[in-house]
């Protein structure tokens, strides 16, 4: 499987991190109408700063809805104006690589495959349908 920035995560040691499988429901903080902007890696967006984390290179994604809501409200109000909305997704094998944290057990990294049509794989929802 080729994944988004394969070159630049190869070049890192031990990178990409994959410890979970099977398909999962999660959540992430996306600007609203939601496009391709939503999931640009911090690696791209804060280079040279994070390009050898091997982290930064995969999107941060949440196991709840409250958890994704939580990391919302925590934003700096300069990124609050892009990343106004929580979307949900399911992601599976196919999708890319999964990386559960050990240290937040509702943070995911994850790692998408270069052919994923990752913004038809996510939609906005609100707190009522959350679930």
């Amino acid at each position: 499987m080729t994944l988004k920035y394969q070159k630049k995560i190869e070049s890192i040691e031990n990178c990409p991190v994959d410890n979970f499988h099977g398909e999962i429901t999660l959540f992430r903080c996306v600007e609203n109408p939601m496009t391709q902007k939503s999931f640009i890696p911090n690696a791209v967006l804060q280079k040279p700063k994070l390009e050898n984390n091997c982290m930064a290179w995969g999107l941060s994604l949440f196991k709840t809805y409250d958890s994704a809501k939580q990391m919302l409200n925590n934003l700096s109000k300069n990124k609050k104006v892009n990343y106004a909305n929580i979307a949900k997704g399911v992601i599976t094998d196919n999708d890319g690589i999964k990386h559960g944290s050990t240290k937040n057990e509702k943070h995911f990294t994850f790692y998408p495959k270069e052919s994923i049509d990752i913004v038809s794989k996510f939609a906005i929802v609100d707190d009522n349908e959350n679930k």
